[in-house]
């Protein structure tokens, strides 16, 4: 298809313009992004995109890409412009009334998998705090069938996403989701095995050095604890001792590695035991864990 200057743009052309055009705009992967938008205009894979390389667009694909190649340099997250994101394999909604999913995550889910497993017993309860999308709670579901899972969150509008997530994994049937503010309301359901949860953690210097793209755009309510930046883990170690079954496991994402010695120390100071630090993939502490032993 012709552009309006008479030019034809397929679309090998329209990636590397726009993967020169994203990285002058700041983006940080923006051969990643442009193939990603390309990808959800087109509806293609990502090898069908090479193997097509030459493939014209159509004037309305051509307008739908540049759309969302103006809405990305303007510091939209493209998770948020395109709908959806990836996590732990399969497709999550999202919008900006919940934070965006990361990576680092995937660690906390992979180790409730793991402690599953290694509990062996033929039903288990789970409490996801914070759930957000909801990718702990549903992921959890997904890979844990014998696992009923409580996930609560303070905003209506994050249920709301979380709930249609469940739906569109086929997991609704196993969690029940509440609106819940757990710095003053605690489950009427226990005991759980399990209590897992990305908290609010960012404050501080850290809050103040967040880039635009996060501050600006996700859920400051996920993301900010207020000036105390423990606040959440001191909360979760005091639900932990009332919630949790005798050798049950309190699981949670940390900061980073200036987290850990403190998080470490609540975690110690509140009975827990076997408390285990696990780093994510550049070396940061990101996951701690630790085993109710009344």
């Amino acid at each position: 298809m012709k552009n309006s200057d008479g030019k034809i743009w397929r679309i090998v052309d329209l990636l590397k313009w726009s993967r020169n055009y994203l990285s002058e705009k700041g983006v940080e992967s923006p051969q990643i992004e442009a193939e990603w938008m390309l990808r959800h205009v087109l509806n293609l894979s990502r090898l069908e995109i090479y193997l097509n390389h030459e493939r014209p667009l159509t004037a309305t694909e051509l307008a739908d890409f540049k759309s969302l190649l103006i809405q990305r340099s303007r510091g939209i997250p493209i998770q948020y412009l395109l709908g959806y994101t990836e996590f732990m394999g399969h497709r999550f909604k999202v919008n900006p009334a919940v934070l965006i999913p990361r990576p680092e995550t995937e660690l906390l889910v992979e180790k409730v998998v793991e402690i599953i497993e290694n509990i062996k017993q033929q039903s288990l309860t789970a409490l996801d705090v914070g759930t957000g999308s909801g990718c702990i709670a549903v992921s959890m579901a997904i890979a844990c069938r014998n696992c009923r899972i409580s996930a609560i969150d303070i905003s209506p509008e994050a249920l709301a996403v979380a709930r249609q997530n469940a739906v569109d994994n086929g997991v609704a049937d196993r969690i029940l989701f509440q609106k819940m503010d757990i710095l003053n309301d605690r489950p009427a359901e226990k005991p759980f095995n399990i209590i897992a949860s990305n908290p609010p953690y960012v404050a501080g210097e850290y809050w103040n050095n967040l880039t635009d793209l996060v501050k600006n755009n996700e859920p400051r309510i996920a993301l900010y604890p207020g000036k105390d930046g423990l606040i959440f883990y001191r909360r979760l170690t005091r639900l932990a001792q009332t919630h949790l079954t005798d050798a049950g496991y309190l699981i949670t994402e940390i900061g980073g590695t200036y987290q850990e010695q403190e998080v470490h120390r609540i975690f110690h100071e509140s009975g827990l035991r076997d408390i285990e630090i696990i780093r994510d993939y550049s070396g940061e502490s990101r996951i701690v864990l630790g085993k109710h032993c009344p």
